[in-house]
């Protein structure tokens, strides 16, 4: 029978994994954490550099987490206990690991609140509808296409869509605000608490603001008109209100 080979030494014990922690363990590092602040003043100074070692600590030993979200929890802030449901969640999916991940950056990527939108992330995971960034809402999909709203809002829109009564006349008034909005991401998450509080949506008959989806249009058409040569009348600038807005706009 073959040994072992020359020259290696034993193996250390391997903690189980999924062992509780011991009790007390938290507090006692604590304690020991702060005694040697204590003992060394100017490392208080060097919060970074500890925090960085800690980090390095959780990745090792964190047997179970994957490496990449225990990252992506670190970059984001996200407490341990929403890291590991996001790595549950993402264990049981099919090969979108990669994927997953990248889509969790661009959905939690300049929100307020990404805990917020992390649990939404994971719940629709959980109930297998989760699109990555495309939401699970094809309607919204479409619409975040045409308007380019980034991930966050596109998703709290889908999200807050889900407990609305009637979701798609309420989709087409938000559209009727995005399409006359230069911002139409930040508008979304302005009109999300009037959505969520289960207020109704007036729909948008604003003037069009400049570098909005509407005014870009009425540039478009006007350019394809040739500079307007039978609409001059204002000077070259058709204000195109009373026709506009219904003739080409269907479909």
């Amino acid at each position: 029978g073959m040994g072992p080979p020359g020259g290696m030494l034993p193996r250390p014990p391997v903690m189980p994994t999924g062992m509780p922690p011991l009790p007390g363990m938290g507090s006692m590092q604590e304690m020991q954490r702060m005694m040697t602040l204590y003992q060394n003043p100017d490392m208080g100074a060097n919060v970074t550099l500890q925090r960085a070692l800690e980090y390095e600590q959780e990745k090792a030993s964190s047997t179970s987490m994957e490496p990449e979200v225990i990252e992506l929890a670190h970059h984001f802030n996200l407490t341990d206990r929403h890291a590991r449901m996001l790595d549950e969640q993402l264990k049981k999916r099919n090969n979108t690991y990669e994927d997953d991940i990248a889509a969790m950056y661009e959905i939690l990527k300049g929100a307020k609140n990404p805990a917020d939108l992390l649990m939404v992330s994971i719940r629709w995971m959980s109930e297998g509808i989760f699109r990555g960034v495309k939401t699970p809402n094809p309607d919204v999909e479409r619409i975040a296409k045409k308007y380019k709203l980034d991930a966050p809002s596109a998703c709290k829109l889908a999200e807050v869509l889900e407990q609305r009564k009637d979701p798609d006349d309420d989709l087409r008034k938000v559209c009727t605000h995005l399409e006359r909005s230069n911002k139409p991401s930040s508008l979304v998450m302005m009109m999300f608490r009037d959505l969520k509080a289960g207020n109704p949506v007036a729909e948008c008959t604003k003037q069009p603001a400049i570098g909005s989806y509407l005014h870009k249009e009425e540039n478009r058409k006007a350019s394809q008109r040739g500079g307007g040569r039978s609409r001059s009348r204002g000077g070259g600038r058709a204000r195109s209100r009373g026709r506009g807005g219904r003739s080409r706009s269907r479909g």
